[in-house]
């Protein structure tokens, strides 16, 4: 689990990086990103895009964010992360099998750990956290410090691995419109289906 939580809490960062992205996405954006050479494909749920120019993509691992495209004003403001770790690092994570070891593990000290984005397990309270077909959910709160326009305290994350990467999705609201409980839900699960299906067409 040490590995998966290393990548779990360099993708917990994310947040503090996609602030930027609470407005609509420019005409340019996208509803799928292709990466490694097609390997790997991250997509939006309806509504939501990805922007190139705000892609982080290097040999071996990416950081995607995702905000609603532009004109889509009938969606959520939301902002939504997407990262992939390197070759092999999803390789231990078997949410079929280990649901209960992984709820119990995001619990723990060390979970909240690698869930913080500034790696304090006392900043984080595990609210949900359970197995939903092939990824794993996570409701968490976050009350660590934050930049002047934060994301709400309150987020979903999923985690799921995809082509032996692991995978972290992330979706929050910004803090002026706040997304509750099963908005979020919704969204996230609307994100794991959308990348789930792009991975197998």
């Amino acid at each position: 689990m040490t590995g998966t939580a290393r990548a779990i809490r360099a993708a917990g960062a994310l947040g503090l990086v996609a602030l930027g992205l609470t407005a609509c996405m420019t005409p340019s954006a996208q509803g799928r990103a292709s990466l490694f050479g097609g390997a790997v494909q991250v997509a939006a749920p309806a509504g939501y895009c990805t922007e190139p120019a705000a892609q982080l993509a290097g040999a071996e691992t990416a950081i995607l964010l995702i905000g609603r495209c532009a004109g889509a004003t009938e969606r959520a403001p939301a902002v939504l992360t997407a990262a992939v770790g390197a070759e092999g690092s999803g390789a231990g994570l078997n949410v079929a099998a280990g649901g209960a070891e992984l709820a119990d593990f995001f619990r723990s000290a060390a979970g909240r750990q690698a869930l913080s984005r500034r790696g304090r397990a006392t900043d984080v309270q595990v609210l949900e956290a359970r197995r939903s077909g092939d990824a794993f959910l996570i409701r968490l709160q976050d009350r660590g410090p934050q930049p002047s326009a934060p994301v709400q305290a309150e987020s979903w994350r999923a985690v799921l691995a995809l082509e032996g990467r692991l995978v972290t999705l992330t979706v929050a609201g910004p803090v002026d419109a706040p997304l509750n409980r099963d908005a979020g839900l919704a969204l996230l699960q609307a994100f794991v289906a959308a990348t789930l299906a792009a991975n197998r067409s």
